[in-house]
């Protein structure tokens, strides 16, 4: 027998393993009657302001997010609609679906990287995501986007095209999931044979999103590196001072809590002059008589 045949067999067989490794391992297209999909935007219409919260792409530096929530919350104002990209959609869906500051701080205080990635070294980028659909979902009590105790718009974007996707309804994990899918490092979301990245890829801070959704006053939350352009459709605009790392180093979160509550408290007067304007506005507008269309 040839010994170069022999000391080929092992080499095909490990390449054969790993192709079928690489086969078995490739994204499911999401086709469940659950799966993530967007619905027309129904603006929200209440007698007061109704204020539009935007939490923006950054990686780990959406830990910022959770603080700028903290003191909202203790300054009594509360976002009606909730807009959320990559990072942002984590903090976003658990706020709307009801959790409160305290609630999503001792949670991220507890959240190992472990908890949110799962490391592969097959397919096309380093982490799956399923962890991170799951640990949503968990979170929001497996309920879908449209079920939620505030409308919420997780934001992503088509891989092919980088076209905003604005997902309102379905499966809410999976929907964060495609969101914060960055390109390379995790694995595309595929849905229903569309593939999903990021939706930092389409927008950074989609401050217009939460206008089409009714919002008198957009609040947007910018914790990217060099600022977003989008973020100037927002009527305040919230930049923590975050430290820069990596987007998977989850080392600084206390920081970078801390830093979310220090730049909400700097933007609080500004805040609260607009909100005073805005109920003054919406109290003189004139309604229209019963019977009568406005």
């Amino acid at each position: 027998m040839n010994p170069l045949n022999n000391r080929a067999r092992p080499l095909a067989l490990l390449l054969a393993v790993l192709l079928l490794a690489g086969c078995a391992t490739a994204p499911v297209n999401h086709v469940a009657a659950d799966a993530p999909r967007a619905a027309p935007l129904q603006p929200l219409v209440k007698p007061r302001p109704v204020v539009g919260l935007v939490l923006g792409a950054g990686g780990s530096r959406g830990f910022a997010h959770v603080g700028v929530l903290k003191t909202l919350e203790s300054a009594g104002i509360e976002p009606d609609i909730v807009v959320g990209v990559s990072s942002g959609a984590v903090v976003a869906a658990m706020h709307a679906a009801g959790l409160r500051a305290g609630e999503i701080e001792a949670n991220a205080l507890r959240i190992e990287d472990s908890d949110l990635l799962d490391f592969t070294l097959f397919g096309p980028g380093r982490i799956e995501g399923e962890r991170l659909q799951n640990y949503v979902n968990e979170a929001v009590r497996n309920r879908p986007l449209e079920a939620l105790a505030k409308p919420l718009a997780v934001i992503a974007a088509e891989r092919e095209t980088s076209r905003m996707a604005v997902f309102t309804r379905g499966n809410t994990g999976l929907a964060v999931r495609a969101s914060a899918s960055v390109p390379r490092l995790f694995w595309p979301v595929k849905i229903r044979g569309t593939e999903y990245v990021d939706g930092g890829v389409a927008s950074r801070v989609p401050a217009a999103v939460a206008r089409q959704m009714g919002a008198d006053i957009v609040i947007a939350v910018d914790v990217s590196w060099r600022g977003s352009a989008d973020a100037a459709a927002a009527d305040v605009v919230i930049r923590p001072q975050t430290v820069r790392s990596r987007i998977t180093d989850f080392s600084h979160k206390l920081a970078n809590l801390a830093a979310g509550e220090d730049a909400a408290r700097e933007a609080l007067p500004q805040l609260q002059a607009l909100m005073a304007r805005a109920t003054a506005n919406k109290t003189d507008a004139p309604r229209p008589l019963p019977g009568v269309a406005g």
